[in-house]
């Protein structure tokens, strides 16, 4: 993945390419794009070092955090369920160990008699 820039000048997102250097030589800038490049070198306007540094430092973060997000698994409850495309009658529910009882409930009414109580004392 290649680092995405902000233009300080006319707020558009652009990519410069790895290492920051053009194929013809030039410098590419974290700054601006090269539209606004070109106009900032024909006013022999300088990149100013501070900004050029947190824009490279931003993008390093955007990037690092669309990795994390790219390779940490899906959420629960995500992946093939209901309204999900192509989640139809044959499709694949995701293996989870069986949560049910093994026998069934005892009701309220089934521990509170009596003789359960006799035979706990006892």
């Amino acid at each position: 993945m290649r680092l995405l820039f902000v233009c300080q000048v006319c707020g558009c997102h652009y990519l410069v390419p790895v290492g920051l250097d053009y194929p013809d030589g030039g410098r590419a800038s974290a700054v601006w794009c090269s539209a606004c490049q070109r106009d900032a070198a024909a006013r022999g306007a300088t990149e100013p070092a501070e900004l050029a540094a947190v824009a490279v430092l931003l993008a390093v973060r955007a990037l690092k955090a669309a990795l994390a997000a790219r390779s940490a698994p899906p959420p629960a409850g995500a992946g093939a369920g209901a309204g999900t495309a192509g989640a139809g009658v044959g499709a694949e529910q995701p293996s989870r160990p069986d949560r049910r009882p093994t026998r069934p409930a005892v009701s309220s009414r089934g521990r509170t008699r009596p003789a359960a109580a006799r035979t706990r004392l006892a």
